[in-house]
């Protein structure tokens, strides 16, 4: 099973940064009430929403040759909970490149409040065709890459 956590890409500048979207549906399965809590999207699945954003950048850069494989991260801070009917506005920003992999930062926003922030992610570089059909990912890229409400390729 695939879990597609970026909703919309609508901007993307290759080896330099990407933004993006994840919409909350109030229909979520993976909502969490823990505790008698307000239900909310689990804090390890707003991680992989970044970290997904990020690997599209790597994919997008590489015209879909390479993908990124998270080795490490060094920071990653929950600032607040994303709730159903709310979208996070993700912007991931690549800081170091090398032929072997990259580091990213980043941070996700909703309602003008910070939700999520991360530093320090480092991915090595894999070839993209050993785990996923390019093509594939070129068609979900149409699907969703947005700017100004418009799809484009």
């Amino acid at each position: 099973m695939k879990f597609r956590l970026v909703d919309k890409i609508t901007s993307w500048a290759a080896w330099q940064k990407i933004t993006g979207v994840k919409a909350v549906s109030f229909e979520e399965y993976s909502l969490k009430e823990a505790f008698a809590e307000q239900p909310r999207l689990p804090e390890m699945l707003l991680l992989e929403s970044f970290l997904q954003l990020g690997n599209w950048l790597v994919m997008l850069s590489s015209d879909f040759q390479q993908m990124g494989m998270v080795a490490r991260i060094s920071e990653a801070r929950f600032h607040d909970s994303l709730l159903p009917g709310q979208r996070l506005h993700l912007e991931v920003k690549l800081v170091r490149r090398r032929n072997d992999g990259v580091e990213l930062v980043g941070q996700g926003q909703s309602n003008g409040r910070i939700v999520i922030s991360g530093a320090g992610c480092v991915a090595g570089l894999a070839p993209l065709t050993e785990y996923q059909n390019p093509d594939e990912l070129r068609v979900l890229f149409s699907e969703i890459y947005e700017t100004n409400g418009e799809a484009a390729l």
